[in-house]
This record gives C-alpha cells, sequence and structure tokens, in this order.
C-alpha cells in the first residue's frame, strides 16, 4: 500500500442508533472503493465487519471494526462502531482518534435515542460531522421528514446537500446540490452512480433549495457573501469550499442521502469524505500530560514518535490487536517504542493496516495514521506510546460509570482463577465494565453499561475462556451507625481451662460523628490501668467488630470510640484477650446507641423529552428520590435528583417503559442517608434468615 501523508488522510467515524445501517455503509464504501472485493451482508452472515462469532449471532455489531480504502489519492480511514447504546463504550474511544464523523439517520423514522446520545458527545468535542440519511429504499422512508427531524436540533446549521429521487421501492437515487447534478443507481450494483438527467418533477426544488444552500454557506464567510452579494450565486467550487469550511468549524452540517444496504450514494458520500471533512493534519496540536500537568505536543511528521492504543481487539487463535492512532512520527516495524503508562518498551514486529477481517502488512504507521500491531507484550486500551525515556502519556477516555451489575461466581469448582483471568483479559479489551469483590455484600460483582452489555462478556468467557458462571441479584452496600451516645460501657474478658488463662477488661465511651467523617479510636487511659501494648488490640479487636456488622451484617461507619478504663493481670492479659474484650464491648455499646441502617444515595441524571418529564419525575418521587433541579437541553429535559440505590437498581427498563425507549440516564454514588424504619425491619429480618439458613 503506498505511503499517505498527514494531509492525505481521512480519520471517519460512523455513528448511529443500533440497526440503523452502519456496518452496511461500511461495507458499501469498501466495496465501490475496491477495498474489499465483496458487498458483504450482515444479515447473511457475510459482513466483512460484523465477523465474530458473537456479531453472527445478535446481528449487530458488537466491537468497533476498523477499515480503510483509497478514493481520490485519499485515504480515508472508517471505524465502525456499534450502535447499542450499551456498547457506547467503543464510541468514545473511536471519538477520540478521528477528525470528524458522520452519523447516519433512519429515513423512516429521523432522529432516535441514540442518535441524540451521539449528538451530546460530538457536541462536547466540537467534532465535524455529516449526516447521511440511510435506508431510503425502505418502507415508510420519509426523507424530509427525517432532515426535519435533524433541523430540530441544529436549525439552519443543518445543510441538506442532496435530495433522492424517489423513496422506498421507487428510490432511484440522488440529486447533488453542489453540482447541479443527478445520479441513478443499480440496486446492489457497483455502487458507482450513472449521471442522468434532473427529473423534471424536481427541478424547481432543486433550483430552491440550491439557493436556500448557497445562502446558508455564505452566512458563515465574509468573503463568501460578498462574492455571493456581487454574483447572485456561487460557483460550485466555491460552495464546495465554503462547505468543507463550514463542516470544519461546525458553522454547517452537510446531509446526504442513500441506500447503504443496497450501495446507493455511497460513492457520492466517499466524495464528501474526501473533499469536505478535515484532514488528519488538521489537527496539528495534541493535547497530553506530564504528571498532572496539560501540555500541547505538535503533531509533526518529522517529530518524535506518539502513539494512542484507544482500542485491543483479540482474535482467536491469532492474538491481540492494538489498535494504534499515531499523532507524531513514525511507528517503525521491528523499533524499540515505549510504553510510558506501563513504563515498559514494546518492539512490534508485526503492523497492519485493518479491513475488517483483513489485514495489510505495512513497515510503519506514520503521523495522523491509524493501524494495528499485534501481539505486544503489556500494551492496552488506553496506553500510550512515545520516544524511550519520555513520560508523556493522552489522558483516557472517560467512560460512563456502570449502571447495571450482576453477581457472579463460577459454577465449576477450580474455576476461580480462569474466572478472574479470564474477566481480566477481556477488561483489556472493554475497559467500560467492572469486575471487584465487595467484602461488605460477600459478592463479587460484574457491572457493565446494560443486561446485553454483561451478556455479550459472558458469552465471550465462556467461549473463549471455557467459563461458566452462576448469576444472582446484587445485594445493596448497606451500612450500620449509631445516633446517640453512650458512656462507659464495660466487658470483660476471662478464660481459665488449665494452661495459661486470658483475661482483658476494657471500658469504652461512644459517639455518632458527622456522616463520612469515618471511625477514630481515642485513648483516654490515664495511669496504667492497662498496659500500653494491649491498647491497640483493642482497637483491633472493634475493628474487626465494625467489618462485621451487628444489626444486619454490614459494616459500621462513622462513629468515635473513647478507651476510658480497663484492667490488666499481670499474667493472663494478652493480645487476644484485649481484642476479645473491645469486640464485645463495642457490641454492648453500638446495641444501646441507637443503631440504625444507612443506605447508598445515588446522584441520578435523566435526560428525556419534554412530554415525558411530569412522568419521570412521579415516577422518581415514587422511588423515594429527591428531585434537585432541571436543565432543558433543546428539546429535552435532564432532571437532576438523588435517589436511594435500591430504588434504582434495575431503573432502565422502567425508564424505557415510561418514554417509549427515548430517555437516558447516567447514576454516580452520592452519599449515605439512614433507612426509613419499615424497610430497615425488612432487612434486618431478611439478614437473621439467611444467617440461619447458612447456619444449617
Amino acid at each position: 500500500m503506498k505511503k499517505f501523508d498527514a494531509e492525505a488522510i481521512r480519520n471517519v467515524c460512523l455513528l448511529s442508533h443500533g440497526g440503523v445501517g452502519k456496518t452496511s455503509l461500511m461495507e458499501a464504501l469498501s466495496f465501490i472503493s475496491k477495498a474489499t472485493p465483496r458487498l458483504g451482508r450482515v444479515d447473511n452472515d457475510t459482513s466483512n465487519f460484523d465477523y465474530r462469532h458473537d456479531e453472527k449471532e445478535r446481528k449487530m455489531s458488537v466491537s468497533m471494526a476498523l477499515g480503510h480504502c483509497e478514493w481520490k489519492d485519499t485515504k480515508v480511514n472508517l471505524i465502525d462502531t456499534p450502535g447499542f447504546l450499551d456498547l457506547i463504550g467503543d464510541t468514545l474511544a473511536a471519538l477520540s482518534v478521528v477528525e470528524s464523523a458522520v452519523v447516519l439517520v433512519d429515513a423512516p423514522t429521523g432522529v432516535q435515542v441514540g442518535t441524540e446520545i451521539i449528538f451530546r458527545h460530538l457536541n462536547e468535542r466540537n467534532l465535524p460531522r455529516l449526516f447521511f440519511i440511510n435506508g431510503m429504499d425502505r418502507e415508510n422512508a420519509n426523507f424530509d421528514a427525517a432532515l426535519e427531524s435533524l433541523q430540530e436540533f441544529y436549525h439552519t446549521s443543518v445543510a441538506p446537500v442532496q435530495i433522492p429521487i424517489g423513496s422506498g421501492a421507487g428510490f432511484k437515487g440522488v440529486v447533488d446540490l453542489i453540482s447541479k447534478e443527478a445520479f441513478e443507481y443499480t440496486p446492489e450494483g457497483d455502487g458507482k452512480g450513472k449521471k442522468v438527467e434532473i427529473p423534471q418533477e424536481l427541478a424547481e426544488r432543486v433550483q430552491s433549495m440550491r439557493v436556500t444552500l448557497m445562502e446558508s454557506v455564505a452566512e458563515t464567510d465574509e468573503e463568501l457573501m460578498d462574492k455571493y452579494f456581487e454574483a447572485g450565486e456561487l460557483s460550485t467550487e466555491e460552495l464546495k469550499q465554503g462547505i468543507a469550511k463550514g463542516t470544519a468549524d461546525g458553522s454547517v452540517y452537510p446531509v446526504f442521502c442513500g441506500s447503504a444496504l443496497k450501495n446507493m450514494g455511497a460513492d457520492l458520500l466517499l466524495d464528501a469524505m474526501v473533499d469536505l471533512t478535515p484532514s488528519a493534519a488538521s489537527r496539528n496540536k495534541a493535547q497530553m500530560l506530564e504528571g498532572d500537568e496539560t501540555k500541547e505536543v505538535d503533531c509533526a511528521p518529522d517529530g518524535k514518535p506518539v502513539g494512542f492504543v484507544f482500542k485491543v481487539i483479540s482474535e482467536e487463535h491469532i492474538g491481540e490487536f492494538s489498535l494504534v492512532r499515531v499523532f507524531s512520527g513514525k511507528i517503525a516495524n521491528g523499533a524499540d517504542i515505549f510504553n510510558s503508562v506501563q513504563n515498559i518498551t514494546e518492539r512490534p514486529v508485526n503492523m497492519y493496516y485493518m479491513c475488517g477481517r483483513e489485514r495489510i502488512d505495512t513497515p510503519e504507521i506514520t503521523t495522523g495514521d491509524i493501524g494495528a500491531m499485534l501481539k505486544l507484550k503489556s500494551t492496552h486500551t488506553n496506553h500510550t506510546l512515545v520516544d524511550k525515556g519520555s513520560t508523556l502519556r493522552f489522558p483516557p477516555v472517560e467512560y460512563p460509570e456502570p449502571l447495571f451489575s450482576v453477581a457472579i461466581h463460577a459454577k465449576n469448582k477450580g474455576d476461580e482463577d480462569k474466572l478472574g483471568m479470564g474477566l481480566s483479559k477481556l477488561h483489556e479489551e472493554d475497559p467500560t465494565f467492572q469486575f471487584k469483590y465487595y467484602p461488605d455484600i460477600k459478592q463479587e460483582l460484574l457491572s457493565g453499561m446494560g443486561e446485553v452489555h454483561l451478556e455479550i462478556i459472558l458469552d465471550n468467557l465462556k467461549r473463549r475462556f471455557k467459563v461458566e458462571v452462576d448469576k444472582s441479584p446484587t445485594k445493596i452496600s448497606y451500612r450500620e451507625t449509631i445516633t446517640k451516645p453512650v458512656k462507659y460501657v464495660e466487658y470483660t474478658h476471662k478464660k481459665q481451662s488449665g494452661g495459661a488463662g486470658q483475661f482483658g477488661r476494657v471500658a469504652i465511651d461512644v459517639e455518632p460523628v458527622e456522616r463520612g467523617e469515618g471511625y477514630e479510636f481515642v485513648d483516654k487511659i490515664v495511669g496504667g490501668v492497662i498496659d500500653q501494648p494491649f491498647r491497640p488490640s483493642v482497637d483491633k479487636g472493634i475493628r474487626a467488630r465494625m467489618d462485621e456488622g451487628i444489626l444486619a451484617g454490614y459494616p459500621i461507619v462513622d462513629i468515635r470510640v473513647y478507651l476510658v478504663d480497663g484492667k490488666t493481670h499481670p499474667v493472663d492479659s494478652k493480645d487476644i484477650a484485649f481484642q476479645i474484650a473491645g469486640r464485645e464491648a463495642f457490641k454492648l455499646a453500638f446495641e444501646k446507641a441507637g443503631p440504625i441502617l444507612l443506605e447508598p444515595v445515588d446522584n441520578l441524571r435523566v435526560t428525556v423529552p419534554d412530554k415525558y418529564t411530569g412522568d419521570v419525575m412521579g415516577d422518581i418521587s415514587s422511588r423515594r428520590g429527591k428531585i434537585s433541579g432541571m436543565e432543558p437541553e433543546g428539546k429535552n429535559q435532564t432532571i437532576n435528583a438523588k435517589v436511594p440505590e435500591a430504588e434504582v437498581q434495575n431503573y432502565a427498563q422502567a425508564l424505557k417503559s415510561i418514554t417509549q425507549g427515548r430517555g437516558f440516564y447516567t447514576k454516580s454514588f452520592s452519599h449515605y442517608d439512614p433507612v426509613p424504619a419499615e424497610n430497615a425491619k425488612k432487612i434486618i429480618e431478611a439478614s437473621k434468615k439467611h444467617e440461619e439458613v447458612a447456619a444449617e
């Protein structure tokens, strides 16, 4: 494959709500550019990009796929991302390494909830974008309605540069408003549009929309505005340059249309990627970290190598591919490169340009380009590759907090180590899930973005690592504390049953402290009633009891204990005696100090269309939630609330039902609050029953 400098490289991410046709578009773009020899299909398992076992099984993209093609002396790197919202992590990773995006909008339904979420991420990054209204061949396809749904979000910045010729079964092709040319296609043909006369019934609309397009573009540039006023119109080249400039600065969002599945319109979209989107050279600085400081690093072809590993993909029987974007210099085959996150040296010996399941060997990956390296020893997602001795690193991609958890344990005895190892390997590929043991609830929790996300992980665990698990509902991480101080609670531990005896007497005061202050042990012994070496033993015993809990078996928090009195025996006093005395004295004091249960409370941010706001707020209130405010976002409202975690464990399904799938949310831990008495009673009773069953 020939070399391309950064000016001749376009890095583009394909985004959409699930099922709109990103992978089909990827197939079409690759086929018409001859990057792949055939037009693959997702529905019959011939896709070049959705080729994994789980993708064939589910008929959807589960992991991002990297592709590339040559078009008009330009290399276009394409990243196909999963549309299912549980798998948003790959979208965020892809957005960190591209200069532009193509957002697919469904012709029959317009903007969907997943599209809205994508808009938010693109807006946060100010990333240039093209829109492609896909599925013009489908029943109920409606270009105007889909266009209107885009204009609801971006108003006059949305600039249609094509209109369809027909729709549904009658869809034939498109009219290009920039060049005033019409193109017709053969469904599932070679993808090259045949130039035809603009249909008479569209002529007036084409002229009207072209004038609107010229006016919109002229308004974004003073020089073009002057030319437009002087000549009354803009030339095709001026119009193209104006759209390219507006696309780059975010003042224009060009809209295209076609059918990815039937390979109709993809060639003109490729033209647009080359002509209208910013090149890799437009990113002339990279924001990196050195220690805690942010530094701007030049993206120079002749500079020192700087690369970012944004994804690791594992291929069965082959190994792990590290997908890397090179921002400066080059990474060469066989040359040492330094991983500044792991502080190790790597030596890539197998480097490729990827096109789905296919790959092309390359001796190097240069500035602005994206490629893959096979079998790096210790380099994983979010790692930085630099020149040896450099401490520069890229900020890691920020993934959302997991929303759904399930408790798991190995089904077969002896598989515990395999379970941990398998999930660790999978986490290197997908950092959006977490696997952690929680001693307070005595469960290992697998946490991800949703139920389907966790199903995919467990399917991979079973297929690739031969580990099966049993699942159970997650417990809530309750806490125990006290509400009032208690003075001078005494306990004596005395044991004499032959041999050396045990003796320790302890007296303590306890008092509650502010929420979140934790535990404090204060030694107030005056004189030598307890020998100095045994006082830490009292603290140790109390800590052990706090970890076990007293009310319902949950850790005890936010308490101060004063050691005020006691007694030591010159022969029988030992460390263990004072640990036991401390434990038991603390238990007695705790039971007298108004013990209560605390529950975790989450920050909940729920974004919904205006018309569902009242229903969602009512539902939050019914979950003991406290609404703290609302933020308007276009035609949506974001509701901020604090809700007990026990009430939002399976919130996704409820929100989906209330909003017909158009609402989405994030949550994060906020604080602990007392559990209402009636609820606490049920929790304590359930805990006691569990202990009785376990003891049988």
